[in-house]
């Protein structure tokens, strides 16, 4: 329990000593986050899993930041935004590549019989149960709509 709260607390305190402060401030922001969704669950510590999804959701909201700020041609804003995303990412399981995905949603649609839209939630189900956090939602979603 309290993996990555753990893990962060200890680098929070090697970034001090090492004055890193680009690198602190994410880990605080990160801890703060963390600590914030077990407040809200009313629990001590988080399960890791949900630890990961918190982290998870930070890479996804700096990747929407990123988008915009390029967009609006901010691109002091976009590598900032970019580096505190290289440093959440450090925290997380290594991602699955598009290929891979696309492979393992083969793999789990034929092991489901995987037909179309009505077994989504099937497909859905078993795939969380062994990927979670493994893969963007977006790609396995484009290469389940390639199988059907």
């Amino acid at each position: 329990m309290a993996n990555y709260l753990s893990r962060l607390t200890a680098d929070m305190k090697t970034a001090m000593k090492a004055g890193d402060k680009p690198r602190l401030e994410v880990i605080r922001m990160l801890i703060s986050e963390l600590k914030r969704k077990a407040i809200d669950a009313q629990v001590d510590d988080l399960p890791d899993d949900e630890e990961a999804a918190v982290l998870q959701k930070a890479v996804k909201t700096r990747q929407d930041t990123v988008a915009q700020a390029n967009a609006a041609g901010r691109t002091e804003v976009a590598a900032k935004e970019q580096q505190e995303i290289e440093v959440i990412q450090s925290y997380l399981p290594q991602q699955m590549s598009a290929d891979e995905v696309a492979a393992k949603v083969r793999e789990v649609a034929a092991e489901i019989g995987f037909t179309g839209g009505k077994d989504m939630g099937r497909f859905m189900k078993e795939w969380m149960s062994r990927y979670k956090g493994l893969a963007d939602g977006k790609l396995v979603q484009e290469a389940l709509k390639s199988l059907g």
